[in-house]
């Protein structure tokens, strides 16, 4: 995807301060810069979010957008100020465009700009998923647009995957599915694509599939960890009595079990299980990096070799 390359000009104008002063941020090392052949000063806006987020300067004013770019100047800024606001309501009007394109460029322009992944799939992604479904219970939407705004996000997610920086590889493998009848698998897409990021081993089964395939996979690949998804409060019942013999398998094989979703709760597990329950995807990376913590400290106490 294109870059966003601004003018001395153009960060003056959002930062309102004369060209003199961004040519002097730039000539100093302050902001970061490239020369055209012609000795122009050219910013990439990613160095710009760094600058502004190092020297808790906001943006204050409005880029001009020249050349056909797609991301909007409105967006430009959003994304500088954090109004994750505003990038949700972009992302819906996008996922339900007729453009195959429009929801992954959007997607990579937040991503390379220096939104966290999480913060993507929290603030962005989740509520306007949300608000979509909203609009298809009011019958603003019909479910053809719902569906197809599912699949344009779950194929956005996963061309943008490419881009992402990945930790360097780990032993940790995690085994993803959504059991039974459960069928909206985005908000796993999104827990594959953290652990996949933070390096680990990832072995995604997809939505609706029954426990005992869950079973098999865990006896084959013997994970560190299974993530399951609840989003369909409506399976609850069902997914107990899944969740209860997948228990007995994890706790064989040392495997943690952790839950999400908008149906998933504490109350799912039999009573005295551990079973790790989150509610965001900041709350999955939490864990991630508290499971990192726990193995490299039985790394240090067993000499170097994993437990």
């Amino acid at each position: 995807m294109k870059r966003t390359i601004l003018s001395t000009a153009d960060v003056a104008r959002m930062f309102s301060v004369t060209e003199t002063t961004v040519k002097r941020w730039a000539d100093e090392g302050t902001l970061r810069c490239h020369r055209t052949p012609g000795g122009h000063r050219k910013f990439e806006m990613r160095h710009i979010v760094e600058f502004s987020e190092k020297n808790n300067f906001d943006p204050v004013g409005t880029l001009e957008v020249v050349g056909g770019d797609r991301i909007s100047a409105a967006m430009q800024l959003a994304v500088l100020s954090r109004d994750f606001q505003a990038l949700a309501r972009e992302f819906v009007e996008r996922s339900l465009s007729p453009s195959r394109t429009d929801l992954y460029s959007f997607l990579s322009f937040l991503y390379e700009h220096k939104i966290h992944l999480w913060e993507i799939f929290d603030l962005v992604v989740a509520p306007g998923m949300r608000e979509i479904g909203e609009r298809w219970s009011r019958g603003e939407i019909g479910i053809n647009h719902e569906h197809r705004a599912s699949y344009e996000t779950v194929e956005a997610l996963a061309k943008m995957q490419s881009r992402i920086s990945i930790r360097p590889a780990e032993r940790r493998a995690v085994v993803l599915a959504a059991l039974g009848e459960e069928q909206h698998e985005i908000g796993l897409r999104c827990a594959s694509y953290l652990f996949e990021a933070e390096g680990w081993r990832t072995h995604y089964l997809g939505a609706r599939i029954p426990a005992q395939a869950v079973i098999a996979s865990l006896h084959e690949l013997v994970p560190a960890v299974v993530c399951l998804s609840a989003s369909q409060a409506d399976h609850l019942q069902a997914l107990r009595q899944a969740l209860a013999d997948l228990i007995a398998t994890a706790r064989t094989l040392h495997t943690q079990i952790i839950i999400g979703g908008r149906a998933a709760t504490p109350g799912l597990a039999p009573e005295g299980e551990d079973v790790t329950v989150v509610s965001s995807s900041r709350e999955l990376l939490e864990f991630i990096h508290h499971h990192r913590a726990v193995d490299s400290e039985k790394t240090i106490t067993n000499g170097g070799a994993l437990s």
